[in-house]
């Protein structure tokens, strides 16, 4: 529960939010599906396969609209047909061949009515049905997973589907989550949302971020480890950690503008990979761990993301990807033992907690302030000059 100092820190925050997504401009109504694909793991046992990753548009997450996530913007639109948009995906999932692994989301969560209008639902279930996959994975809110819906999504595909359900966990602290992420989820709603799944016979994958903001690099770090221990002790199938990138639209990108927020670094990735992947070894949870965003196009939305010198970069890239496909602590071991550069040396500085640091808390007071302070200057820039005494 957020203290009331807390709460109204949230609030202000959350309308800062809410402001600097207004200025986004929305997609074009042509703009309706985007395919992505590439090799990836799957299911319980975890194997290789191709994925097919579809995007499709709609009027935005809900959640977004209302000044939540912090660090997110996958974009907004004009009101869709839900059938213009079934028949687009129909038509893009042509190419996909039986027992592959399908994904599939919208700009926020598959389940939201309000986003994801029900009849839409299901001809995007029957489609998918259709190719007979492997594995179907998409992303929700632990609010939005109830008996009847996941029901509904087992019913309408074949029994040797594996479903994956991604829920955007961010961090395990609820404090941190609320305020950091502005995402009040109840830890109580991912717990249910976990028995749940497993009742169904369903995965679930929690998505912990890494350098939330208003954390130093040193509590993001601890934050995220800790995360994926308690997603670990609360039955998640599987810790996918992504580090974040400052995006256009997003507070965290704004923050980012100012000064007031850095990205993570690939050194600060691998050194949690490598804690976790040890831990989990050690305690029969190995290959549990996925990786996502490491290596976003400065393109776009994309103004920082997480990143080495020139001389590491290329490696630690290379070894994130084959750690996608083998997510053990042996396939961290070429960055592990690299020694070309000194960024290993100054993350682990950065690493180091420090008392003088601020906690996140006072971090973000000074990002709200900032705005305010910002906006009180534009507003004084756009004032009329007001003519002298002598009218010159």
């Amino acid at each position: 529960m957020h203290s009331t100092t807390d709460r109204r820190l949230r609030t202000r925050l959350t309308s800062i939010n809410k402001h600097i997504r207004a200025d986004r401009p929305p997609f074009g109504a042509t703009e309706n599906v985007v395919l992505r694909r590439f090799t990836t793991l799957a299911g319980d046992p975890r194997r290789v396969g191709e994925m097919y990753q579809f995007w499709f548009r709609t009027r935005g997450c809900t959640f977004d609209r209302a000044g939540q996530c912090s660090m997110c913007n996958y974009g907004v639109g004009p009101d869709i047909d839900p059938r213009h948009i079934a028949r687009a995906l129909q038509w893009r999932m042509t190419s996909v061949p039986e027992n592959a692994f399908i994904y599939v989301s919208p700009s926020g969560s598959l389940l939201d009515p309000r986003e994801v209008p029900r009849e839409l639902l299901t001809s995007v279930l029957a489609e998918v049905a259709r190719h007979k996959p492997a594995a179907f994975a998409f992303e929700s809110r632990p609010e939005l997973c109830t008996p009847e819906i996941f029901g509904e999504i087992g019913a309408a595909l074949p029994r040797s589907t594996k479903v994956v359900v991604e829920l955007g966990v961010e961090s395990w602290s609820t404090s941190i989550r609320g305020m950091c992420h502005l995402k009040p989820s109840p830890q109580q709603a991912y717990e249910r949302a976990v028995r749940l799944a497993a009742e169904h016979g369903f995965d679930v994958i929690a998505n912990i971020t890494l350098g939330g903001l208003g954390l130093t690099h040193a509590a993001a770090y601890t934050d995220t480890v800790a995360s994926v221990r308690g997603t670990r002790a609360a039955g998640f199938t599987t810790q996918m950690v992504f580090p974040l990138s400052a995006k256009t639209g997003t507070l965290l990108g704004w923050a980012h503008g100012q000064g007031l927020w850095e990205a993570p670094t690939l050194w600060m990735l691998i050194r949690v990979l490598a804690e976790c992947a040890a831990e989990g070894e050690a305690t029969g949870r190995s290959r549990d761990l996925d990786i996502s965003w490491y290596n976003p196009g400065l393109e776009g939305v994309i103004q920082s993301r997480p990143d080495g010198c020139t001389a590491c970069r290329p490696v630690l890239v290379d070894v994130l990807e084959a750690f996608r496909l083998e997510p053990s602590a042996a396939t961290l071991s070429p960055a592990l033992g690299w020694s070309g550069c000194d960024c290993p040396a100054r993350t682990d500085r950065m690493l180091e907690p420090s008392p003088r640091d601020p906690v996140y808390r006072d971090r973000l007071v000074e990002i709200a302030d900032r705005w305010d302070a910002v906006q009180r200057d534009r507003d004084r820039r756009s004032l009329p000059l007001l003519p002298s005494a002598d009218g010159q």
